[in-house]
């Protein structure tokens, strides 16, 4: 074969590789897909709308929405109503202490108010009006009473006289569940945020809960620093316990039908976020403004549209803002700055 064939040959076989590698990349560029779409081999992503969701994991327990524990001397106690357990309503009777000294001071009370009446000095009559006062609430107190629906709980009795009983009563009406989030995810966790919650000993069952607090200061747990969280459980199910552990997945961030990228298209800028843009195979800085983002994914808000194409991985430093145009200049004097890197 003389040379002047061999090189029609390499002419003819450098044809067909052109030509499959442009119907590869047109495969692969379709709408929202990667492809390599520049003479210098960069990956690219084609703009396009889809749904982007973020959750956060965090764990914790089931508590009540009150709770109340009550503290007595054991040599004050005439008798005890209820055991570990009862449900009891607001007002019952639970314990009756000892009032022989209390029923003594009120009727000394009541005597010394009759005779400053009787004496019609104002004075007189007010400060005996104020111990008879004291009096009768202590002569009360001698009755523990529930101040509110709810379970007994707890009854612990003292190993002596001297010490103190202690007796507690929660509120079921409605449950909780208290959660602790790492420092770096509170950020992202705010009231009103829904979350799929299980609890543990009820494997076959989720609940749908609503955040109604977020601690408003952090504290250290372990190694770690922590912001504390509360959820609304939506019904007192009886077969949810106090102080049963759960698992919560709050849904952070959620938008249905917006505009999408891989946040490895973003780079930070000093006023905000900049992708590179292709156009007509030439590389442009465009600036953008970003919402909802997920672990891979974030929500463009502005300056992209669907089908536009752009750098899967922005590696294109950008040089000052005499490159931009009057256009994206402007998406920039809008875009409020943003700390961070989505996608933590």
């Amino acid at each position: 074969m003389t040379w002047l064939k061999r090189w029609k040959w390499a002419v003819v076989a450098a044809a067909v590789v052109a030509g499959a590698g442009i119907a590869l990349g047109v495969i692969l560029g379709g709408l929202g897909s990667a492809s390599s779409g520049t003479d210098q081999g960069d990956q690219t992503y084609v703009v396009a709308r889809g749904d982007i969701e973020k959750s956060l994991t965090v764990y914790g327990k089931v508590v009540p929405a009150q709770e109340y524990t009550f503290t007595f001397y054991g040599d004050d106690v005439n008798e005890i109503f209820v055991k570990v357990g009862n449900r009891v309503e607001e007002g019952d009777v639970l314990v009756e202490l000892d009032r022989t000294q209390a029923e003594l001071n009120l009727l000394e009370a009541e005597r010394a108010l009759g005779e400053a009446e009787a004496g019609g000095v104002p004075n007189t009559i007010r400060n005996k009006e104020l111990s008879h006062q004291i009096a009768l609430e202590q002569y009360n107190e001698t009755t523990l009473r529930a101040p509110f629906a709810g379970v007994i709980t707890r009854i612990t009795q003292a190993t002596s006289s001297s010490q103190d009983w202690s007796l507690k009563l929660i509120d079921t009406s409605e449950l909780y569940i208290e959660a602790s989030v790492d420092q770096l995810d509170a950020p992202d966790v705010a009231v009103g945020q829904t979350a799929e919650a299980l609890i543990e000993p009820l494997p076959d069952k989720s609940w749908t809960v609503e955040l109604v607090e977020v601690g408003g200061m952090a504290t250290s747990s372990g190694h770690t620093t922590v912001v504390s969280v509360t959820a609304l459980l939506p019904e007192a199910d009886p077969s949810i316990l106090v102080g049963y552990t759960a698992e919560m997945e709050i849904l952070t961030a959620h938008a249905e039908d917006v505009l999408i990228i891989p946040i490895t298209c973003l780079r930070e800028v000093p006023r905000g976020w900049m992708v590179t843009k292709l156009v007509d195979r030439e590389k442009t800085k465009q600036a953008v403004a970003i919402g909802a983002m997920s672990d891979q994914y974030v929500e463009i808000r502005s300056g992209l549209e669907e089908g536009d194409v752009i750098l899967l991985n922005s590696t294109v430093a950008p040089s000052g803002p005499q490159d931009m145009t009057e256009e994206q200049k402007e998406a920039f004097r809008e875009r409020k700055p943003q700390g961070g890197f989505p996608g933590k």
